[in-house]
């Protein structure tokens, strides 16, 4: 099960970027909080990671991500496929 947002990841900022020293061009969104015991953190996503797209659509909110996961589950699948830098 996807976590709420924006528990765990958020939208790029200035301050995001100094943080996890994130490139200016980076688009999508930051992993702020990885549960170690998750299956986020079993597949190897980790804090700072960015996430680009969510079943190949482009991500600038984390409504774009809410949006995808309601999606997906409303269609009976059980997973999302993250482009993640």
């Amino acid at each position: 099960m996807i976590p709420p947002l924006p528990r765990w990841a958020s939208t790029l900022s200035d301050a995001s970027r100094e943080r996890f020293d994130i490139p200016a061009d980076a688009k999508g969104l930051v992993v702020t909080d990885v549960n170690a015991k998750s299956q986020a953190a079993e597949k190897g996503l980790r804090q700072g990671d960015v996430i680009v797209e969510a079943n190949q659509t482009a991500l600038s909110t984390a409504a774009d991500l809410t949006a995808q996961a309601a999606k997906a589950k409303e269609t009976g699948r059980k997973s999302l496929l993250l482009l993640v830098q």
